[in-house]
């Protein structure tokens, strides 16, 4: 008679444990190992971002409560959190990292899309749309003596790509804090169609015309001191729109810029009565009507809203260890921890938001219930608020 799964082994079904295996043997992630994995390493460390986990002793004390249940669940027999400890300082990052690459890759064609951008982007003929930027987790260099300091401390920086319409990473790079935004342009994986939204940090003109070589396209904001001349200037711009005060064809002049990108741009200058501020972009699609330009770009404050969630909820700033090692597997566990929660909400077609759902989840990885039946009595809403802090309470 087969026996009802826990709930956290079903979420676990999402991982691709063959692919997981793989990068493991590929980096000798066993090596030496007799009692804890790196499969039980990664169940760990996703555990203890599902129940929002604050430190290793609140990690080993979680698991102590439910001992009769941690082999079963995959985890495995040890809890010590010296064992965690130890796993987390040196484990090859490679295999965290190349199994946030499997997630994101995994969760790429995931059928929620945010429909009000796709209603005004639909007629565009775009692929996708993507926005481009970084986020700083700072960290105090006491603790982190590795890390380079620099005007705001010591710190690690990630690099991210993210699908606007779906809101989910598309590329995470973790680096240290003085690497510069643009070094990483050549490193995100550029679809042909598809749109890209760049701050003032990625004007990198050989990367952008390597974009735009590729038949892919992108809307970068124009930096104060750059040399450019006006090919041709659209004088009716501001007539049509109030709002657009200049649709003009530019050229680089300067050496350096003009070598990166030969050919001409698009620039835009946009008044924006929300900030009454004057924003100039640059873009190498001259068919997309101007005022769309700028109502792209607006779209780019979704990455920003990603970082602040990640941040908050999936535990990036309070850090298990104090190597580089242990942070950029935390942080490679939460983006997982993220693709798994956006998997779950696509499959079962989830109208909430990724937090009400992760919190929800948090509270019963150890509830002897399938998938299904627990996603019913979710949407059911028999997950109350009342309910989600008495249960929280036992170990916060």
């Amino acid at each position: 008679m087969s026996q009802i799964p826990y709930l956290f082994n079903e979420l676990c079904t999402f991982l691709d444990r063959n692919y997981f295996d793989y990068l493991v043997k590929k980096y000798n992630g066993n090596r030496y190992v007799k009692h804890y994995s790196c499969w039980n390493h990664l169940l760990t460390m996703i555990w203890a971002q599902l129940t929002g986990r604050k430190s290793l002793r609140d990690i080993e004390f979680s698991l102590r409560a439910h001992r009769d249940k941690i082999y079963r669940l995959g985890i495995g027999k040890s809890m010590c959190r010296s064992t965690i400890a130890d796993a987390n300082a040196t484990r090859d990052v490679a295999i965290f990292r190349g199994m946030s690459e499997r997630m994101m890759r995994s969760v790429a064609d995931i059928s929620i899309v945010r429909t009000d951008l796709n209603e005004i982007f639909s007629g565009l003929a775009l692929a996708g749309l993507y926005a481009v930027d970084s986020t700083t987790v700072h960290l105090p260099l006491s603790r982190y003596p590795w890390s380079v300091p620099q005007r705001n401390g010591g710190g690690v920086k990630i690099h991210t790509m993210l699908d606007v319409l779906r809101n989910i990473p598309v590329t995470c790079i973790v680096t240290g804090n003085e690497e510069r935004d643009q070094t990483f342009m050549d490193d995100y994986n550029y679809i042909p169609e598809c749109l890209y939204l760049f701050d003032k940090a990625y004007v990198k003109t050989a990367s952008l015309y390597m974009i735009h070589r590729i038949k892919a396209f992108f809307i970068v904001r124009k930096k104060d001191n750059m040399c450019i001349d006006i090919i041709k200037s659209d004088t009716e711009a501001n007539r049509r729109n109030t709002n657009v005060l200049d649709d003009s064809i530019v050229r680089f002049t300067s050496r350096w810029a003009s070598q990166g990108y030969p050919e001409p741009l698009r620039l835009i200058r946009y008044y924006s009565k929300e900030k009454n501020e004057t924003f100039s972009f640059l873009t190498n699609n001259f068919e997309i009507p101007a005022v769309m330009v700028a109502c792209a770009y607006k779209n780019r404050w979704m990455i920003e809203a990603f970082f602040k969630w990640v941040k908050q909820h999936l535990h990036i700033e309070t850090f298990y260890g104090c190597s580089a090692n242990a942070v950029s597997i935390q942080i490679y566990t939460a983006v997982i921890t993220y693709c798994m929660v956006a998997r779950i909400a696509d499959q079962f077609s989830l109208k909430c938001s990724n937090y009400e759902l992760l919190r929800a989840l948090g509270v019963s990885m150890t509830e002897k219930i399938y998938l299904s039946e627990w996603i019913k009595s979710f949407q059911a809403g028999e997950f109350s608020s009342e309910n989600e802090k008495w249960s929280k309470s036992l170990f916060d």
